[in-house]
């Protein structure tokens, strides 16, 4: 037998000892059992372990939180592999189910991604075919002078992606994470309170995103009312509301008369919010009826209406269906078969315009001379990027929009409720109140929740600038942390290659041992 050096001979009294039998020992304690597994996984595995955790928090402290979703995806991926590979599954002609080939593992994830895949397909399928919350089939409304080819269009010819920016750009701008697009304490909010009005004052009340309260002593209405938690996401995706330091739920309310609804998004059109309203009167854009009616409202207590129709409600109230600049449709195939819309309001001889969602259109001119000067207008200013900008408006172009609508006063709306896009949470009523002020625009800025008479003082403070970023976070801004990190990630590094070279040589030692027990 050949003479073997220390190394090797360390090799195989480490796999003799691995493999030694002591039948006297009897274990009873399988739970000691499963600690000393996990005792030795982690030993084994340290390296590995603490690269991982590292290469984690660097990615979190470098603001690329999503890229470390991305690996627990993948890890969890991982280990359903393995899992699997533990199995007979694809098992034929396999030397050992320790160590798969890397042909019976292609096949195992294979499998994996093909059954992750179907079960997407299948989930999304049914619920995009039996949910009631997807809504109801719009008929073609070929009178619409709006309709064309079974969708409705745009004024003018409008893309929902601009082309200023690439797909690429885009992904990468979603990947590197922002602390700021979400507020991370609860938003201050104030307490909703029922305000006495004099014979023919209005009350308004902001309750967030696009949702608004517009009361009198005779009237109550209300816009794409949106309350509850669960209501941003058809299939569990979307985005939870931000929290507020005051909840806000319809029992809260005066009792709501009329509601009105800009378009069918799931930001705008609740079904469980439509159901509790279920005694009002809904006034629609035209194909938005069929949602409401697999909901289970009264079609009688239904109006639809198509752009620049006018109906009169009562002696106090007239209102007139307006265009915007957007696009509709809740399921994957139903896309612009239901029209958009903003809306004009002639409420005790006051002028009140809501945008709904659109990007800024020459459009509001003619609006503006039709139906103006408003004495408030509420224009949506939030969820803008230059990706999807003939869809929503920038700030500058909120405050033309104003002045075109020839708005006595502005409140930008469709913001502080969810992280839609790329933006800082606060960073649409910065821009539209400096611009309101250089353009000499009055912007209201009332607090979530804060009610207030129009025509009386407008509230205009800065709320939003009082909002804490929250407390530091320790593993992302600790400097101890930073200082540590980079080193560790290194001694990881070191102590895998360490591991692999050992595994190596106790491989070449096992070989030996085998070729001479054979010899």
């Amino acid at each position: 037998m050949p003479f073997e050096t220390d190394e090797e001979s360390g090799g195989i009294a480490e796999l003799k000892q691995a493999n030694k039998i002591q039948p006297h020992i009897a274990i009873n304690d399988s739970s000691d059992i499963q600690l000393n597994s996990f005792r030795d996984f982690l030993i084994k595995n340290r390296g590995y372990i603490l690269f991982a955790l590292t290469s984690m928090l660097l990615i979190y402290r470098n603001n690329l939180q999503p890229l470390n979703f991305l690996i627990v995806i993948i890890l969890f991926f991982w280990a359903i592999i393995r899992l699997i590979a533990r199995t007979t599954i694809f098992s034929k002609g396999e030397l050992s189910r320790d160590k798969p080939s890397l042909k019976r593992k292609t096949k195992i994830f294979s499998l994996v991604i093909s059954m992750f895949i179907t079960f997407i397909i299948v989930s999304s399928t049914l619920f995009l075919n039996f949910s009631p919350q997807v809504g109801g089939d719009s008929l073609p409304y070929e009178v619409s002078p709006n309709f064309r080819d079974g969708t409705f269009h745009n004024l003018n010819p409008t893309d929902i992606s601009s082309g200023n920016v690439s797909f690429l750009e885009l992904l990468v701008q979603y990947i590197v994470s922002d602390d700021h697009r979400s507020p991370n304490i609860p938003l201050p909010t104030k307490e909703f309170e029922k305000l006495n009005l004099e014979a023919d004052e209005i009350s308004i009340t902001w309750l967030g995103h696009s949702t608004l309260l517009i009361h009198t002593n005779n009237v109550t209405i209300i816009t794409d009312p949106i309350f509850g938690e669960d209501n941003m996401d058809p299939l569990f995706f979307g985005p939870m509301p931000f929290i507020y330091q005051h909840t806000y739920e319809l029992e809260d309310l005066p009792e709501i008369d009329y509601v009105f609804i800009s378009h069918d998004h799931y930001d705008h059109l609740d079904m469980g919010t439509i159901k509790q309203l279920e005694d009002s009167e809904f006034f629609v854009p035209l194909g938005v009826k069929a949602h409401l009616l697999r909901w289970g409202i009264d079609e009688k207590n239904i109006e639809e209406l198509d752009w620049y129709d006018e109906i009169n409600i009562s002696s106090e109230l007239n209102v007139a269906l307006t265009p915007s600049q957007h696009f509709s449709g809740r399921g994957l195939f139903n896309g612009d078969t239901t029209l958009w819309a903003s809306w004009v309001f002639n409420l005790n001889d006051k002028s009140i315009f809501f945008s709904g969602d659109s990007g800024y259109m020459e459009e509001y001119v003619t609006i503006g001379e039709k139906y103006g000067p408003f004495d408030i207008a509420f224009l949506e200013s939030g969820q803008y990027n230059e990706a999807w900008n003939n869809i929503h408006m920038f700030p500058e172009e909120v405050i033309q929009a104003g002045i075109d609508l020839n708005a006595t006063t502005i409140l930008p709306i469709h913001n502080s409720k969810y992280e839609l896009s790329l933006h800082h949470w606060d960073e649409p009523l910065e821009r539209v109140t400096a611009e309101g002020e250089r353009r000499n625009l009055s912007v209201a800025t009332p607090m979530i929740g804060e009610s207030f008479v129009l025509g009386k003082t407008i509230p205009n403070r800065a709320w939003w600038t009082n909002v804490s970023d929250g407390p530091d976070l320790f593993l992302k801004d600790n400097i101890i942390v930073g200082v540590i990190v980079v080193p560790l990630n290194i001694v990881s590094i070191v102590w895998i290659v360490l591991s692999l070279k050992h595994n190596k040589s106790l491989n070449r030692s096992i070989e030996k041992v085998t070729n001479s027990e054979e010899e």
